[in-house]
């Protein structure tokens, strides 16, 4: 079970006991003159899903599915700064039909049992781009000629900011190389990071550089 806000990705580090995702259609009701109560489909509601598990302090117990992952409280700071700041994040569950864009709508934790485990319940709701509709330039009508997927609040895909930590053996043409796929191209680094590169050939290990 992931979620995923631009490069930053979290996977749960406790599977869910279960989990469900609940969908609906909208059905709006309308009295019509002689013929009562009609229906009328509305088309379909979005989904939403509430995870309840913890974030466990101990990261080798058995019932971690893996190691290595962020402190209770690190991943409480990390879902809370998602919500907050109303990011749209990507929902997968791998095996299953789940995969789809979400926005936090409810997010509560809490210590018990004096272990240092965070017990917590996320609630997820779908989230749906706008579709803003584009005026033909050329034609003087007022026929759309097309539209344009818009999100509403902080996307996923507008964050694209990428940040390399240095480390023991590497360069700025080797940088270069596996970002852009060419060595020649470490100008641009450079010049992301002029606070830090004073000369073109030295970066230090530790240093976190901005990749554009």
């Amino acid at each position: 079970m992931w979620i995923r806000q631009a490069n930053d990705t979290f996977r749960f580090p406790v599977f869910p006991a279960s989990f469900e995702i609940n969908s609906k259609a909208i059905v709006n009701t309308s009295n019509v003159l002689k013929t009562g109560e009609i229906a009328v489909f509305g088309g379909a509601g979005l989904r939403t899903t509430e995870i309840s598990s913890f974030f466990p302090k101990n990261d080798e117990a058995s019932y971690c599915d893996y190691t290595g992952f962020p402190t209770p409280y690190d991943c409480v700071n990390k879902i809370q700064k998602w919500m907050n700041e109303g990011f749209i994040l990507r929902f997968t569950v791998t095996e299953t039909n789940i995969n789809m864009e979400v926005i936090i709508d409810s997010f509560k934790y809490e210590e018990k049992d004096c272990t240092g485990d965070v017990y917590f319940t996320l609630s997820l709701k779908e989230y749906k781009r706008i579709q803003i509709p584009k005026l033909n330039s050329v034609s003087t009508n007022t026929n759309l000629s097309s539209s344009k997927d818009v999100p509403i609040t902080k996307g996923f895909e507008t964050k694209k900011q990428r940040t390399h930590k240095v480390v023991k053996g590497d360069n700025l043409w080797s940088l270069s190389q596996k970002y852009y796929g060419n060595g020649d191209l470490y100008e641009k680094i450079v010049e992301a990071n002029k606070e830090l590169i004073k000369t073109a050939d030295i970066i230090k290990e530790g240093w976190v550089l901005t990749i554009p």
